[in-house]
């Protein structure tokens, strides 16, 4: 370990010091150092980008207590459908590919960025450069990951993950062909803290002209170890202290220079030069494996907004780089905020050290929730169903209930159950600027939340983030109501028919009372269902939902007497 002589002391230049104050009156002490090695700090290099880090845990904090401010929700206005989103492709920028191609009910889509780091056009004659200066061109696209507004990458499964790294590799290698083009970055911007300007998930991918300084210091740092030792430094980073998880072709860990406070890598455990090598076995693998990554570090850290970066090798390298040069996946989520320090030198502090982020990453469980218990293996529906024609109308409806029976009847005949998400009369002391208004949705919107795993439910929820939704309003006369479609799609199978749904069948509180009184008369449940289906052809209420009603109103009057 190489060390430094600082005020008549050597120091090694892996740790840094704490400052102790000498008694005054010790006068026989004059030898006593005037700093102390603090072992719960450190120096460490950093050999891919050959720097150093600076580890300082924070005297305060846990390692387990860093998390993010606030939850960094990708999706805050997850109800208003954007450009991105299936059915509004005419409002995007030009298309590249989608997958499955030429399909209207698409999973992914590449199109053109609409706000561009760098120009489509390449220089006629010659590479562009001008002494310091070289012209703007590139290509800038945008990879669009779910037709759905409210899909987040950790939503989806392994397989769809997976679709989208193909996806990569497949523009990739379309792109490979331009001598102009020598390095490829992808990467993605996860909430607002860390740089994304839509709320629907998307990466990106930007083509350059020029090899970047961080690519050229990482290969050349990479080729001195491999020069003295004769290995990839990549290749030999597996660490058991540092390990998180692992599948068949990958591993995830923290590094041990981590830049940044809970940094993760995903690495391939085979040597490779190129992602744009990735096949698709390996792909579904990589996306299970980044889903539980992504998973655990939500659970952990609050939802924090993040930085995903696929670092690779330039396109056009010679073939001696490729025994040196190994691909890897970097994310970093935004806990701490970078100071002058890290600016000012490029040399990061580190509040927690890998071991124990690692450790703490590696034993996070992160709990399934119902409604994937529900569909463990259930293979999602092949396309998106589309009801906007269904809800379409100029019509006028005389009152608000009118308005929500209308869409209801709508939604049973087409199997699915319309629930009011949200209403707001807009009257006295509601914010200024409210509108009176109702906002109507499918029975499968929404998700539960986390908490309500800890119930350990064994029974599931049909609940799967549906975008459906309508908006009711009154019309500016005040004569009447109108509605309008917001999201026409579902991203579920509809059923055929409605009889037994929670929703659908939910009685009203006279037909409760009805239900008690018959009960109490010792009418069989069955002959109190003729009963309501009697008085009420529309009536889907189950046999099911009958015993439910009596056991609930047997246990009220229960209540009642033992509170009497």
């Amino acid at each position: 370990m190489r060390t430094k002589t600082v005020g008549g002391r050597r120091r090694s230049l892996t740790s840094s010091f704490s400052f102790t104050t000498q008694d005054e009156n010790d006068e026989d002490d004059e030898q006593k150092p005037i700093l102390e090695q603090d072992p719960n700090q450190q120096l460490r290099k950093d050999e891919i980008w050959n720097r150093w880090i600076v580890f300082s845990p924070d005297k305060i904090k846990k390692p387990s207590d860093y998390k993010a401010k606030s939850s960094s929700n990708s999706n805050p206005s997850r109800n208003k459908p954007c450009c991105f989103c299936i059915g509004h492709e005419d409002q995007s920028t030009v298309e590249i590919f989608r997958v499955p191609s030429d399909d209207p009910n698409w999973k992914i889509r590449v199109v053109h960025n609409p706000y561009p780091a760098l120009s489509r056009n390449f220089p006629e004659f010659g590479d562009g450069v001008n002494g310091n200066v070289l012209d703007g061109f590139g290509i800038h696209d945008v990879v669009i990951e779910s037709p759905v507004h409210s899909d987040q990458l950790s939503d989806l499964s392994p397989k769809e993950i997976g679709d989208i790294f193909v996806a990569f590799v497949d523009r990739i290698r379309e792109l490979v062909h331009l001598d102009s083009i020598k390095y490829i970055q992808v990467f993605k911007n996860h909430g607002v803290a860390a740089g994304a300007s839509m709320s629907h998930s998307h990466s990106q991918m930007l083509a350059l002209p020029l090899i970047p300084p961080s690519v050229s210091a990482r290969l050349g740092s990479m080729k001195e170890f491999f020069l003295q030792t004769g290995k990839c430094c990549i290749c030999d980073i597996q660490r058991e202290d540092l390990l998180i998880d692992s599948s068949t072709y990958f591993f995830s860990l923290v590094p041990f220079a981590a830049s940044f406070p809970f940094e993760i890598w995903i690495v391939p455990r085979h040597h490779s030069a190129h992602f744009h090598e990735l096949d698709v076995e390996m792909a579904v693998d990589l996306g299970g494996l980044l889903k539980q990554i992504l998973r655990k570090m939500s659970f952990q850290l609050n939802n924090p907004a993040f930085n995903f970066m696929i670092h690779t090798s330039p396109l056009h390298g010679n073939e001696s780089e490729f025994a040196y040069s190994h691909w890897f996946i970097q994310i970093v989520p935004h806990l701490i905020a970078t100071t002058g320090f890290e600016l000012g030198t490029g040399c990061y502090i580190n509040p927690v050290f890998p071991e124990d982020a690692a450790k703490i990453l590696r034993e996070v469980n992160v709990p399934l929730f119902a409604h994937e218990r529900r569909t463990v293996g259930f293979s999602p529906p092949s396309k998106i169903v589309d009801y906007s024609d269904a809800f379409a109308t100029k019509e006028v409806f005389p009152t608000r209930e009118y308005l929500l029976n209308w869409a209801r009847a709508i939604g049973r005949e087409n199997g699915f159950t319309v629930i009011i998400q949200r209403s707001d009369t807009g009257g006295i002391g509601k914010k200024i600027g409210r509108k009176t208004t109702v906002i109507l949705g499918c029975e499968r919107s929404g998700k539960y939340r986390q908490y309500k795993d800890a119930l350990a439910r064994k029974t599931g929820t049909k609940k799967c983030g549906c975008p459906f939704r309508l908006r009711g309003r009154p019309v500016r006369n005040g004569d009447g109501w109108k509605v309008n479609v917001v999201c026409g799609f579902h991203n579920h199978e509809v059923i055929e028919t409605v009889i037994g749904s929670t929703y659908a069948g939910r009685l009203s509180g006279e037909e409760k009372s009805l239900v008690d009184d018959l009960t109490k008369n010792m009418v069989k449940p069955k002959d109190i269902l003729q009963t309501l289906k009697e008085r009420n052809e529309e009536n889907l209420t189950s046999i099911k939902q009958i015993y439910n009603v009596r056991q609930a109103l047997k246990r009220s009057r229960i209540e009642m007497e033992h509170s009497a």
